[in-house]
Order: structure tokens, then C-alpha cells, then sequence
């Protein structure tokens, strides 16, 4: 097991503030306080030093929203400028341990990844390993965020980081809650997702799972057996239960996937991360294409739409492109959105936007 030292050197490093604070400024929000506030980026590399040695504990009134992907209430920490630029100097010196025995079918929140990229690896599973993908196991984790035990996080960190400083400086960002880790922090993702790495490695290396992907607390496997599935199932839990402190929700499905005889569509389609997978093709849930329909109607009503409403639009289409949704693109969003003038409208801003131009230039020289 590799143990990492020096963290908190590397977290409060000037090099490391300056690149914390650039990608900090990624978010919208974080940008205008910036910009409110009249802090140039050099003023906040120096400032973040002095937020890092001291970081207390912050009361933060929880924002609930409704996931429009998952349905799922959540429960949103939003977090002051000074811990959000701290959080991004410590998940930038703790990369390395996070991406250290990752697993490559864990697709939720990580740069390279997600939701698209993940949908592809199935459909290949789907089309090109039939005998494996007969019957489907799906399940997530009760209530994941807000349940991931304190005292368990904690103690697989200290295994891991010999830095007391750094350990000391995860704990407050980490006891910002009562229980679980607080959801709308950027450490929060990424302690999450690594929290789950033992799982991971257990179901494909231990159970021998033949296709398994996990979306955050969401989990897929594929299997050519109905009873190996179950049988998985209750291994899971039971590891989730005793090594992670953690409960799988009872809604949790085992069934026979989607296949076609005699040109009859026959067992059930999967509904995962926004999408229907059947055996033959893959559209859009409803509810995406419900939402993407009605924000056409109201842009065909709008003299002027924002750069907001032109990339909320394109965001849709990109879902749309991805799957074999063209039928319903046609009817209810193609007649009421000219994407040529949007595409224009969204294009024009970033050339006038200094930090689009920015990342622009760092996608050219990172190639």
C-alpha cells in the first residue's frame, strides 16, 4: 500500500495555489465574486496561503434541489470563495492518491470521463458480448452522501497520508458536517469516488463481475446468470455494510435485459445516467427530452435568447446527438431552434470572454 508524505507542503506551494486558483475560477459563480470583490488572480495565489494555514470550520445553510437526471433530492453545501479555493489546492495535491488504483469504469465527476463516455463503453458491452449481458444488477447506496461515515473516512486517509498537517486540514474540510460529506464541496467528489475504490476492486477482482460500471452510487453489472447476480448482491452489501459503513438501497433490480425475437422486443430496457439502453439502440429518458422540448418552445418565443439559454440548448443537443433520438428531435425541438445562430451566439462570447481564451490556449498546449 503506497503512503504519501509531503502534502501539505505540495497543497500550500505557490505553484500549486496559482493552478488552484485558475481552476477555482471555472465556475461562474466563483468568477463574479472575483470579479465583485476586485481581487486579480495573483492577489488570490497570495492570499489562499494564509486561508489554507488557517481553515476553520464554517457553518453552511444546505440548498435542497431536485436532480433532474436521477430524481433524487439533494442537498447542496455551497461553500465562501476562501474554502473553495483551499478545496482545489487540496484535491490538486492529492491527485496522485486518487487516481492510484482507480477503477477505469468509474465515470461520475472526473475529468475525462462521465456520463457520455460511460454510455459507450455499455453500448459496446451491449453489441458485442451478448452472452454477457443477459440479465442486469442494478443498485446504488442509500442515501451515499450524507451516510459516508466520518470515523471510516477518516481512518482509510490516515492508512494512506502520513502528513499530520495535511490530515488535519482534510478532517476540518471533511467535519464541515455532522455526518456524511457535503455535497456541492469539490473535495466531495473526489473523497467519494475514492472512498468506493475498495468496492470497486471487490466486485471485479473478488466477485469476478464480467461488465460492471458505476456512476458515483450508482452501479451496473451485466451477467449471463439470474442467480450469480443475487448472489452478488448480498455479497455487495454485506461488504458495503462491514467495510465502509454503508447500506445499498432496497430498490435494487435484477432482471433480464432488453433482446429482440422474432422482431418482438422482449425483457426491459436499462434506465441509467439519463439514458435507455435496449439491445439495439439507446435513446434519451423522457423527462430529458420533455425538458430539452420545452425549452425549444420557450426560446422560439424569445426575441433575444442569452448566451445562458443558447448553451443550456446546446448541452441538450449534445444528449440528443448521442443517441438515437432524431425521430423526437425533429418533432419537438428542430422546428422551434435555429443551433446555427446559437452555436454563433455562444462562439462570439467566449471570443470576447479573456478566461475562454485562456482555456483555449491551455487545451492547445496540453495536446
Amino acid at each position: 500500500m503506497k503512503s504519501y508524505t509531503h502534502l501539505y507542503e505540495i497543497c500550500t506551494s505557490e505553484q500549486n495555489r496559482i493552478r488552484s486558483v485558475q481552476s477555482a475560477k471555472k465556475s461562474k459563480r466563483i468568477r463574479n465574486i472575483i470579479k465583485a470583490r476586485h481581487l486579480s488572480d495573483a492577489a488570490l495565489a497570495e492570499k489562499s496561503r494564509d486561508w489554507i494555514i488557517n481553515y476553520e470550520i464554517k457553518e453552511h445553510a444546505p440548498i435542497y434541489i431536485l436532480d433532474g437526471i436521477s430524481h433524487k433530492q439533494r442537498t447542496i453545501y455551497v461553500p465562501t470563495l476562501e474554502e473553495l479555493i483551499v478545496q482545489h489546492c487540496v484535491v490538486n495535491a492529492l491527485k496522485p492518491m486518487f487516481y492510484k488504483g482507480m477503477y477505469e469504469h468509474s465515470y461520475a465527476s472526473l475529468p475525462g470521463r462521465g456520463s457520455h463516455k460511460a454510455k459507450r463503453v455499455i453500448e459496446k458491452w451491449i453489441r458485442t458480448d451478448a452472452k454477457n449481458v443477459k440479465y442486469v444488477l442494478k443498485m446504488d447506496i442509500r442515501h451515499f452522501f450524507d451516510s459516508v461515515p466520518h470515523n471510516v473516512l477518516k481512518a482509510k486517509l490516515s492508512k494512506h497520508i502520513h502528513d499530520e498537517l495535511m490530515l488535519d486540514l482534510l478532517f476540518k474540510i471533511i467535519d464541515a458536517t455532522d455526518e456524511g460529506i457535503p455535497l456541492g464541496f469539490h473535495t466531495s467528489q473526489w473523497l467519494a469516488n475514492w472512498f468506493l475504490q475498495g468496492l470497486d476492486h471487490y466486485i471485479k477482482e473478488q466477485l469476478q463481475a464480467a461488465h460492471y460500471v458505476r456512476y458515483m452510487d450508482d452501479m451496473v453489472i451485466f451477467g449471463s446468470n439470474k442467480k450469480a447476480l443475487h448472489k452478488m448482491r448480498q455479497a455487495i452489501s454485506e461488504y458495503l455494510g462491514k467495510e465502509l459503513g454503508l447500506a445499498l438501497k432496497g430498490n435494487w433490480q435484477v432482471f433480464r435485459f432488453s433482446y429482440v425475437k422474432n422482431g418482438e422486443y422482449l425483457g426491459r430496457d436499462l434506465d441509467f445516467m439519463g439514458f435507455r439502453f435496449y439491445r439495439d439502440h439507446t435513446v434519451l429518458r423522457r423527462s430529458i427530452m420533455y425538458k430539452a422540448s420545452r425549452k425549444a418552445k420557450k426560446l422560439a418565443s424569445k426575441a433575444r435568447p442569452t448566451v445562458y439559454d443558447a448553451r443550456q440548448m446546446l448541452s441538450y443537443l449534445g444528449w440528443i446527438k448521442s443517441t438515437d433520438t432524431y425521430a423526437m428531435y425533429s418533432k419537438w425541438i428542430k422546428p422551434y431552434v435555429n443551433f446555427r445562430k446559437l452555436k454563433r451566439k455562444v462562439s462570439k462570447s467566449d471570443k470576447n470572454n479573456p478566461l475562454q481564451i485562456y482555456y483555449r490556449l491551455a487545451r492547445v498546449y496540453q495536446t
